[in-house]
């Protein structure tokens, strides 16, 4: 830590990264794979699903959109992470990190809604098949899609704004990788009762009403369909419950425990679990049990080939 440049008094330092080189080398060699294949695994699922007529459905359509909430967390924290472990530190400026963590609330609390609308469309189409398409209009997509990135902004910019403007009297040494905001409000010298409570208030109904609405949704699938058609469902909305399952119980654990049971170690490995491999799974989940994604990848990728081979 001795050759660590203080650039300016308004910089935030970034130190959550282990003090052994050869375990950040290691870490950084187990870290930058996943990162990129995060990056081309979702910007990959948007290209296709968007070239691909055959893909241009409700489902997809939101798993574009969740593939682009993917992209924004991978692009937010994973190349400041890489830097990090590559010099043991880095320094971010205050807006830089402000724009870092409002990014990353953002994204967090329109994902949970964008699953939540995910949900409903699934319901539609094993419940309601012979009227899915007056179920889910493309205007009734589009306004969930809208609905989701607006509660994500309001609710990132809401938790930023509020800790941002906390006198921060100690040092601006956060012990993470990235601005998140439970280590920005360690650093306030001021009560920090309101964001705590507007966090929880917040997120937590954000979470709680996005995840009952989930539950709803299977409940009436299964309710639908029973016993015999519960095989078929399962095939058809396992992607979903294990992102679901994956992204909440992650989310939780971060965000909906009181103020004293904060593990700094603990908070770093979950934070790492949900920017880097949450976003790199996702696409992983969706595609290999999903045969259309599979059949569109192979007729995209045939026709480039016939393509260049005339």
């Amino acid at each position: 830590m001795a050759g660590i440049n203080h650039t300016g008094v308004t910089d935030f330092l970034l130190v959550g990264f282990p003090s052994s080189r050869d375990l950040s080398l290691l870490l950084f060699s187990l870290a930058l794979p996943v990162v990129l294949l995060g990056l081309m695994g979702n910007l990959g699922l948007v290209v296709l699903i968007r070239a691909e007529g055959s893909l241009h459905t409700p489902m997809y359509y939101f798993l574009s959109h969740l593939a682009l909430l993917d992209l924004c967390s991978c692009c937010t924290v994973g190349p400041v992470m890489l830097q990090g472990l590559m010099a043991g530190w880095v320094t971010l400026p205050s807006l830089a990190c402000a724009l870092q963590m409002f990014l990353f609330a953002a994204a967090a609390d329109a994902e949970c809604c964008l699953l939540a609308a995910m949900a409903y469309d699934r319901y539609a189409a094993i419940c309601r098949p012979l009227h899915y398409q007056a179920a889910m209009p493309p205007r009734l997509c589009r306004g969930m899609v809208l609905g989701s990135y607006m509660a994500g902004v309001a609710s990132g910019a809401v938790h930023t704004s509020l800790a941002f403007r906390l006198p921060l009297c100690h040092s601006r040494i956060l012990n993470s990788f990235f601005c998140d905001i439970p280590p920005v409000l360690a650093l306030a010298c001021a009560d920090t009762s309101l964001n705590q409570a507007l966090l929880l208030a917040i997120c937590g109904t954000i979470q709680s009403v996005t995840l009952l609405a989930i539950l709803a949704s299977y409940g009436l699938i299964l309710g639908a369909v029973g016993q015999v058609g519960l095989c078929r469902a399962a095939s058809t909305c396992s992607s979903h419950l294990a992102a679901v399952a994956v992204l909440y119980g992650t989310l939780i654990f971060m965000y909906l425990r009181p103020e004293g049971s904060y593990s700094a170690q603990a908070d770093k490995m979950a934070a790492a679990f949900y920017t880097v491999a949450i976003p790199t799974l996702n696409p992983v989940i969706y595609s290999l049990r999903n045969t259309d994604v599979k059949g569109a990848l192979a007729k995209q990728l045939l026709g480039r080939r016939h393509m260049w081979g005339n």
